[in-house]
C-alpha cells in the first residue's frame, strides 16, 4: 500500500504506484519519485516518506493556520505564495507569521499557538 497527502490534508491510499498516476494524471515516474521520496511535493499532493528532507516539507505541507476572526482552520498545504493569494494576505506577512516571527498576522495564527492561548 502507498499513501500520499492531497493538498486538502487528506490521506489517500492507493494499492499500486500504477493506480496512482492514472486515477490523478500523473506519469508513473513522477509517482514513483514522490513515493521514494526523491520529490516531497508534486502538484499539490505530497509525499509519506519517511526522509529527513520530506518530512521537514510535510509538516510545512500540514502547518494549520486559526482565522480568529472568523473561527475557520486551515491548512497551509503546497505553497506559502498559493494560500497568501486565495485568502487576499500578502505573501510576506504570511511568510513572517509561518516562520514564527510575528505571532499574528490580519486575523491568522499558528493553531499551535492558538492551542496555547486559549486552551
Amino acid at each position: 500500500m502507498y499513501s500520499w497527502i492531497n493538498s486538502n490534508g487528506e490521506s489517500i491510499k492507493t494499492k499500486t504506484l500504477a493506480e496512482f498516476a492514472r486515477k490523478y494524471d500523473f506519469p508513473l515516474s513522477m509517482a514513483r519519485h514522490l513515493a521514494a521520496g526523491m520529490r516531497s511535493r508534486l502538484r499539490g499532493w505530497c509525499s509519506t516518506s519517511k526522509k529527513p528532507k520530506v518530512k521537514k516539507h510535510r509538516e510545512r505541507f500540514m502547518t494549520r493556520l486559526v482565522n480568529t476572526k472568523t473561527g475557520e482552520t486551515a491548512i497551509l498545504g503546497p505553497s506559502v505564495k498559493k494560500f497568501a493569494r486565495d485568502h487576499g494576505l500578502s505573501l510576506q506577512g504570511l511568510s513572517e507569521l509561518v516562520n514564527g516571527h510575528v505571532a499574528m498576522y490580519r486575523g491568522y495564527m499558528l493553531q499551535t499557538t492558538h492551542e496555547l492561548l486559549y486552551t
